[in-house]
């Protein structure tokens, strides 16, 4: 997944906090019996990827919109989405993931995006080569890092790679954290780098070249969606309600965001432990994007089809993928 500076949290220890009390049943629209606030329960990446997520929480956003909240930290939360629907009504989720979870017949639906980049002025991921390594077909027979081996990073680092004629099994992929990457490949350790801003910039100050942008998939340079909100789609049919005071809980988040830069800032230091210079610099509402479109989707299905990361019969429509509100 997308993620940045992830917190270490158990999944196995999530799902038992969820399953033991946490939140009513998917399907309950009735709200607490006493506030008449609408339950969700939302599993999140715990990293400025979800900034609104915390803020809404800590500012009140979401009790101001009607919203009983539960949110749960995670690492990994592509390994929780056979949970939705069932512990979690919402998780954040990458196109690749949620596609691979349609195919998996999961019924998942894209209910909000969160963060949304393109290759011009809001560009967010970069491959990095390292020494000698000037192009995606320079990396046949080396090893590239990637954050995970699913999500948007490592899944458009095998659509470039399949572009320049190779496949996945000409390179080496090794699980890297972004914070460890410079260090690995100015030792040799990988030859390249799927990574973020700001990570990006240490490895192009000590010498790396930027060969490729592992989100670009048309190579028009159009937004594509980062991270976005998943629900199961017969959830999302019975709660309607629930999920209008989520979206308008974001809105009123980034809102505050934009107004409140400075604190908005120390959620990333105190929340999700960046240092001070990074936040101080890090543009924490330049990705943020909440309308759910099925050309988030449809870019990634026919490339995730060739290099054999989607079934070749996959047939849904990316449309029948997105909530329609």
């Amino acid at each position: 997944m997308h993620a940045r500076l992830l917190l270490t949290i158990g999944v196995a220890a999530i799902l038992a906090t969820a399953g033991c009390g946490g939140g009513s049943s998917s399907n309950d629209t009735s709200g607490d019996a006493q506030s008449g606030a609408l339950p969700l329960r939302i599993a999140y990446n715990a990293n400025a990827t979800n900034t609104t997520i915390v803020v809404a929480d800590q500012q009140g956003f979401f009790a101001k919109n009607g919203l009983d909240v539960t949110l749960t930290p995670t690492q990994n939360s592509g390994a929780l989405l056979p949970a939705v629907g069932k512990q979690f009504d919402l998780v954040t989720v990458t196109p690749p993931s949620l596609l691979q979870a349609a195919a998996r017949g999961l019924k998942p639906i894209l209910v909000a995006a969160q963060n949304v980049e393109n290759a011009t002025d809001k560009r967010d991921s970069y491959v990095i080569g390292g020494p000698g390594i000037t192009s995606i077909a320079a990396l046949k027979g080396k090893a590239i890092g990637v954050p995970g081996l699913s999500g948007n990073l490592y899944e458009g680092a095998v659509i470039l790679l399949d572009k320049a004629g190779l496949k996945k099994t000409d390179v080496k992929f090794l699980q890297v954290p972004f914070a460890d990457m410079a260090a690995a490949l100015k030792s040799g350790t990988i030859q390249a780098a799927v990574t973020i801003f700001p990570f990006n910039g240490q490895m192009l100050g000590q010498g790396g070249t930027d060969i490729g942008n592992p989100m670009d998939l048309t190579g028009t340079g159009a937004d594509a969606l980062a991270a976005g909100w998943m629900g199961n789609a017969d959830w999302a049919a019975k709660n309607k309600a629930t999920i209008d005071a989520f979206n308008k809980a974001q809105d009123d988040a980034l809102a505050w965001m934009k107004a409140n830069d400075a604190a908005a800032k120390q959620v990333l230091v105190k929340d999700f432990k960046l240092p001070d210079a990074v936040a101080a610099k890090f543009p924490i509402t330049q990705w943020v994007s909440f309308e759910p479109k099925a050309a988030y989707l449809e870019p990634w299905i026919e490339p995730m089809k060739k290099v054999g990361d989607l079934p070749a019969g996959f047939s849904t429509p990316a449309s029948e993928l997105v909530y329609q509100g």
